[in-house]
């Protein structure tokens, strides 16, 4: 840390992320990119090899700007359930040379999330002040991922010091089968899915990232297996027509087609394939959005 103190910090910081407005960067969600590193800095101290990184903000590590702006972290815990809180709030306390606290508070259950989701909310505090807030969304898995996959974050802190960390990560094939399973079950009173955010995410994917079609099919089967919910389709199905405001709203940002349908087609040319057999084995090609054969 290159700061004598928290009020230095914040100023210098402030001052930084104002500084990168006028070229095109959004404040509000660098602001939650650095308090979403430092909070998972401090985990990885606190609880290493006990959670990993899924949902909005993974991709956004991946994609550096290009996916949605996301304003929650996702966690999968691989560890009791009663160590949660605990852990949390051990990970609160952790000292990360930064200067930054971040009080935890139980926030209820995450709405329309699979069974055995806890929520909190968590607050960023720096030189006795909130800089930010956000909301924490931790799953307890059941099938703990052995060999998850790193991303770094970003490079927002090194002017004060702090290099980017290294974050365990969902592998990519298991959070398109679980983009999948929230896009296709039926919520409370037999409810569609109304979460335009997974098909945005899936067209993203399709668009610019290399998958192994071997490990999306086990992907899609041990999630769909051990949800327990529905049986996976055979094709993606359709999104409903009046997605298509939310989609385009979405899709501006990511620089993705803003047409519901372009988003579907691309969805569905990466996981029909897989859904109907006829694709078992061989690499995702982005650039040309099939599946080839590996020789």
């Amino acid at each position: 840390m290159r700061y004598p103190d928290a009020t230095a910090f914040r100023q210098a910081l402030e001052e930084r992320l104002s500084n990168r407005a006028p070229a095109g960067a959004d404040t509000a969600r660098d602001r939650k990119r650095v308090v979403f590193d430092r909070f998972l800095a401090r985990l990885i101290i606190s609880a290493p090899g006990l959670w990993v990184l899924k949902g909005g903000f993974a991709l956004d590590l991946r994609l550096a700007g290009r996916a949605r702006t996301t304003r929650d972290i996702d966690l999968d815990w691989q560890a009791a359930e009663e160590e949660l809180l605990d852990t949390l709030l051990d990970a609160a306390s952790t000292d990360a040379g930064d200067f930054f606290s971040f009080p935890v508070e139980r926030s209820g259950t995450p709405p329309d999330r699979p069974g055995g989701s806890r929520r909190f909310r968590v607050t960023a505090a720096l030189a006795g002040r909130t800089f930010d807030t956000f909301v924490l969304d931790v799953g307890v898995r059941s099938d703990p991922i052995t060999d998850p996959e790193t991303v770094l974050t970003s490079d927002l802190l090194t002017f004060a010091g702090i290099e980017p960390v290294s974050v365990p990560t969902m592998p990519l094939e298991l959070q398109v089968a679980e983009k999948l399973h929230a896009y296709t079950r039926r919520y409370q009173g037999s409810r569609p899915s109304t979460r335009v955010k997974d098909l945005i995410d899936l067209a993203i994917i399709a668009s610019l990232f290399a998958l192994d079609a071997a490990s999306l099919r086990e992907a899609i089967s041990t999630t769909f297996s051990i949800r327990a919910e529905h049986e996976p389709p055979r094709e993606l199905p359709a999104p409903p027509a009046e997605w298509a405001v939310p989609y385009r709203e979405l899709a501006v940002p990511v620089e993705v087609s803003t047409d519901l349908h372009d988003g579907y087609v691309a969805a569905a040319a990466l996981l029909d394939p897989i859904l109907d057999g006829t694709t078992i084995a061989g690499a995702w090609s982005p650039e040309v959005r099939t599946w080839r054969r590996e020789p």
